[in-house]
């Protein structure tokens, strides 16, 4: 098997390569946080409006 190779056309920058994985992790803490609330919501802990 030949090594993998980056492409030539698209060359992400570092601050890119840094940012991108911070962003995903933030992403799936917000989502996770809608998740419980909705959760909390369902069993009647958090008061609907």
């Amino acid at each position: 098997m030949s090594v993998s190779r980056r492409s030539k056309r698209f060359a992400p920058s570092s601050v890119m390569e840094k940012l991108v994985p911070v962003f995903l992790v933030a992403l799936l803490l917000i989502l996770l946080a809608v998740f419980i609330i909705i959760g909390l919501s369902l069993m009647g802990v958090i008061a609907s409006a």
